[in-house]
């Protein structure tokens, strides 16, 4: 008997002839999240039969594997299995070896036969293995509502056994759908449009823009925090860094109360996208979600995407706040974003935010602003971090 880790992935499988594409590039992800938890070990991948199987030539800790391989978008499920020969025995031995050791009343056995030569069909594997079990364990068969579900997969020349499946974050490997920059405040919504865009195979490096020293250092440092926590679905990101405080002065001296936010906004696309052309990226992400504030009607948001020469994508467009906060708790920044801090676009808000601009009032209104010398000047100032 072999351990190893068995892989399954989802929308990868019904990729047609772009598979091997979307294989290699899940591959290359898979060996990724494993270095950066086992670095000291080598892992080895085969591609078997819409699969990936994981063996180690050294013990490993199960705990950082299965951490490295929940962090691989394609990946369903995965779990520990045992290899053995495409033989009916091993396979009845291996499944008492699965389940020896685990906590459990009732179990079943689920094969599949993708080997369609092997003498038995899936049924007569289940039924001769769940026997065996019985009689090794006297652990009682449960097909309805069983403790604990026992997988056999046989193959032309192997099969695989394992108890349980872990599950994976699904999605599409990122690297298949090319590079965006994300808009990354400290809040709530941001980091999640970027795990939203992420798990649909987008790699993202992050803008932030930031207030100092009207606002304190900490908040780039919890934004800081925030990109690491996201970085650990790809492995490698760059954040940029842009002072935004002289720019908020001028609007704040030169246009109406009002429309500042907009204003902020419409300035932020401006640099987002000339930072887009200048490194390759392919689309603006923001956290927006329709309604939430005022500055997200669709009147509002209309007017910010006109100062864009670009895509400006919404993952979270049609979720509603307490969907936002789940997600948030489930990918690891709800407590990081749940710190305090001063956002850029926060300062200097107007008592009465319009809620309704018209785009041509707000192209009137930044018409009194130097525009180009202003993006111009918070390009010459921003700082690229590497996560």
């Amino acid at each position: 008997m072999k351990r190893v880790y068995i892989c399954h992935y989802g929308e990868v499988g019904l990729k047609g002839g772009n598979r091997a594409l979307f294989e290699r590039q899940l591959r290359l992800n898979i060996k990724s999240a494993l270095e950066v938890q086992l670095p000291a070990v080598k892992a080895k991948l085969q591609v078997i039969s819409k699969r990936f199987v994981v063996w180690f030539d050294e013990p490993v800790e199960n705990e950082k594997v299965e951490s490295a391989l929940r962090s691989v978008f394609g990946l369903v499920n995965f779990n520990p299995a045992l290899e053995v020969a495409p033989d009916i025995t091993a396979i009845q031995e291996a499944a008492v070896a699965e389940l020896r050791e685990l906590n459990f009343d009732s179990f079943a056995i689920r094969a599949k036969r993708a080997d369609k030569n092997f003498p038995l069909n899936s049924q007569q594997i289940n039924v001769q293995v769940g026997a065996h079990v019985v009689n090794q364990t006297q652990k009682k068969v449960d097909l309805t509502t069983p403790d604990i579900t026992c997988y056999v997969e046989v193959l032309k020349d192997r099969a695989f056994v394992f108890a349980g499946k872990l599950p994976g974050p699904g999605g599409l490997p990122v690297g298949t759908a090319g590079k965006v920059l994300v808009l990354l405040s400290g809040g709530f919504d941001s980091p999640v449009a970027a795990y939203r865009v992420l798990k649909r195979g987008a790699r993202c490096d992050f803008i932030h823009f930031h207030s100092f020293p009207f606002t304190e250092k900490t908040s780039q440092e919890k934004v800081k925090r925030l990109a690491e926590v996201l970085n650990r679905f790809q492995f490698r990101a760059k954040l940029f860094m842009v002072p935004f405080a002289e720019t908020q002065k001028e609007i704040v001296l030169n246009c109406p109360d009002r429309l500042r936010v907009i204003l902020y906004r419409r300035f932020m696309m401006r640099i987002a996208e000339k930072v887009a052309r200048r490194h390759g990226y392919k689309a603006i992400i923001t956290g927006e979600s329709m309604g939430q504030v005022a500055s997200q009607t669709l009147e509002n948001m209309a007017a910010i995407e006109d100062a864009a020469g670009m895509p400006i994508l919404r993952p979270l467009v049609g979720f509603d706040k307490s969907e936002i906060i789940d997600l948030a708790r489930e990918i690891g920044t709800y407590e990081i974003s749940a710190l305090p801090h001063d956002d850029a676009c926060t300062r200097f808000m107007p008592r009465h935010p319009e809620i309704h601009a018209r785009v041509r009032d707000v192209r009137q209104a930044e018409a009194v602003l130097d525009v180009e010398e202003i993006v111009a000047r918070n390009l010459r100032e921003i700082e690229t971090i590497d996560l």
